[in-house]
Parts: structure tokens; sequence; C-alpha cells
């Protein structure tokens, strides 16, 4: 897969081949060559700005995209635990880690994940739309890029975080209903309501 490193350097190779033919013309030439240079020089140049770079946008994309899977990898490992009919799993999310499943647990690194699940799920659904958009610049997609980064390895450390918190927690660990009703309600509408936009899009 060609990344964007090497795009840029095609268009610096390009750059310094230009820059070293119109040196070769002007020496060939004489006056009328530094006339020619100048213009094949602006030509270049005029070229790089106004045409975005295709082969580097489409390596940006590929990029995005990986980190995007890498993400998806995540939310797919958590929704095995929550619903697989795998003994293994079932055992893990019963007697090993129940604390897990409570979206209103009270600990704040089992609380981090869900939150950032829950953003994962909206980052996710907006960079599709994003990614995908015909006039998008360059430089936009390596800001998506660093993003998509940065969002699916706090996902991955927030994960592996909350499930050695729910480990030590372990198997007599019990929701606070009263408590947390309030919460786990808006959770759940904040859910249903992102499905809905899910669907609709």
């Amino acid at each position: 897969m060609p990344s964007p490193e090497n795009a840029r350097n095609r268009r610096v190779l390009v750059l310094v081949l230009i820059l070293l033919g119109s040196v070769a013309v002007v020496a060939t030439l004489k006056i009328p060559g530094v006339f020619i240079a100048a213009l094949l020089i602006a030509a270049a140049l005029l070229m790089l700005h106004t045409r975005p770079d295709a082969s580097e946008q489409a390596a940006l994309r590929s990029s995005i995209r990986l980190s995007a899977e890498d993400i998806e990898d995540v939310m797919a490992e958590y929704e095995e635990f929550q619903s697989s009919e795998a003994a293994e799993k079932i055992a893990d999310r019963t007697l090993y880690r129940p604390a897990l499943l409570d979206l209103d647990c009270s600990d704040p690194t089992i609380e981090a994940f869900h939150y950032e699940i829950s953003g994962a799920r909206r980052f996710l659904r907006r960079l599709n739309l994003r990614v995908c958009a015909e006039k998008i610049s360059t430089n936009e997609l390596e800001s998506l890029l660093k993003v998509t980064d940065e969002r699916a390895r706090e996902l991955k450390e927030t994960w592996l975080s909350a499930r050695r918190a729910a480990f030590t927690l372990g198997p007599k660990y019990e929701k606070n209903e009263v408590k947390n009703r309030a919460l786990r309600r808006q959770a759940l509408e904040e859910q249903a309501f992102e499905e809905g936009e899910g669907r609709s899009a």
C-alpha cells in the first residue's frame, strides 16, 4: 500500500528534477534559458499547489481506514464480551468482569472506557462521511488521520485498562441501581438515538 510519505517523496523528486532541468536549460541556452526555466518552475509549482496529489490522498484514506478498523476491532471485542454465547465469554462477563457490563460503574477506568466507546461510535459515523467527501483537502485528510490514530490508541488503552479494573473488582461486584438509574436511562436513550441515526444515514 502506498504511504503518504512515499507520495511526498515523489513530489520532492519531481521538483528536484525540474530544478536540475532548469539549470541545464540555463547553462545551454544562457539568457533565453532563464526565461524558459522560470516558466517551467512556475508551471510546476502551480500544478503542485492547485492539483491535489491523488496518490497521496489515496494513501491517506487507506491509512485512515486502517486506524478506523482498529477502533472497530475494539468495539467488536466489547460486543463479543457482552453477547457471545461461548463458554469462556459467559464466564468472563459473569464470573471475572461483571463490572465491565455496568454502564454506570463508578470505577473511573471503566467509566472512561464507556465514555470512549460511546464517542467512538459517533466518531466513526462522521468519519466515513468526511473521508468520502470529494472536495476534502490533503491537509484535512492528514488531520483526520492524526485524530483517528489518537482515537484508536486511546480506545485500545482504555479497553485494556477497563478489563484489568473489572477483573480487580471481581465477581462480587454489585450494581447500585438506585443511585445510577438516571445515568443508565440517559445512556440507553443516547444509544437508541445513535442507532436511529445510523439507520437513517
